[in-house]
């Protein structure tokens, strides 16, 4: 815990509940949180302190990830800060170009909402290089990434899966 307390993550959510439910599992594992509801306010939020990481959703009013992203891009200080996509809208017509886009100039780490607060530290660790105190790394993380990895698969290679799996269970 105490290596995450010299880190600050910069949570950007224009959802009050989701913003309220991240910091909470940040601040557990001993990060510091800063937050903004969109991403005008984030970019002010920025320049008063930089973040070592910033947590990003990508549809919201007010200056949505993507412009947000841009706007960090465009300072060389700030284009250095990683960022993790966190968004419900990865598969439908809302979010699905952005995040295309963003991923492919920039932030290669995303997840789907809803998250769980353990597969949330979990990814912000490992984009930050931090080791994971001892059990953090859990079957309900490996599940998480299995079932994210799963969804998104094709059905050739979901059969190759579960053949595998059948054949360590003999």
């Amino acid at each position: 815990m105490s290596q995450a307390s010299k880190k600050t993550v910069l949570i950007v959510d224009d959802e009050a509940d989701t913003v309220r439910f991240l910091a909470m599992a940040l601040e557990d594992a001993g990060f510091e949180v800063m937050t903004a509801s969109h991403g005008v306010e984030a970019i002010e939020k920025v320049k008063e302190k930089t973040p070592d990481l910033i947590s990003l959703d990508i549809v919201m009013p007010k200056g949505g990830g993507v412009r947000c992203f841009r706007e960090l891009q465009k300072n060389p200080e700030w284009s250095k800060i990683p960022v993790i996509v966190v968004t419900a809208h990865a598969r439908d017509d809302t979010g699905r170009a952005d995040l295309q886009e963003m991923t492919m100039s920039g932030p290669g780490v995303y997840l789907e909402k809803p998250v769980t607060a353990e597969s949330y530290v979990h990814a912000i660790r490992k984009v930050l290089g931090m080791d994971e105190p001892a059990g953090e790394a859990d079957a309900s993380d490996l599940k998480a990434e299995a079932k994210s990895l799963i969804e998104s698969a094709d059905p050739e290679a979901l059969k190759k899966i579960i053949e595998a799996m059948k054949k360590d269970k003999k």
